[in-house]
C-alpha cells in the first residue's frame, strides 16, 4: 500500500470515528433499527431455494406490469388534473 493511500485510509478511519464519537444517539438508533430489520428478515434465510425462485418470478412478473402500466400513462401538463 502507497503512503497516499495509506495517508486516505488512515483520515477515512478518523472522519468515521469522529462522527461515531460526534453523534452517539444517531449510531445507537442506527444500531437499533440494523437490529430490527435483521429480526424482521430473519425468515429470508430460512427459504428454501424453490421458495427463492419463485419470488424472484413473481416480483419480475410485479415488476413488468409496473413498467408495462406506467408506460401507458398519459403525460399531462403541470397543473391539469
Amino acid at each position: 500500500m502507497s503512503t497516499g493511500a495509506w495517508t486516505r485510509w488512515c483520515e477515512r478511519l478518523e472522519e468515521a470515528w469522529n462522527r461515531h464519537v460526534r453523534y452517539p444517539e444517531l449510531y445507537r438508533q442506527l444500531d437499533a433499527m440494523r437490529a430490527d430489520f435483521q429480526v424482521r428478515t430473519a425468515w429470508v434465510d430460512e427459504l428454501t431455494d424453490e421458495e427463492v425462485e419463485e419470488m424472484q418470478r413473481g416480483l419480475a412478473a410485479c415488476i413488468d406490469a409496473m413498467q408495462d402500466t406506467a408506460s401507458e400513462v398519459v403525460e399531462r401538463p403541470e397543473g391539469t388534473p
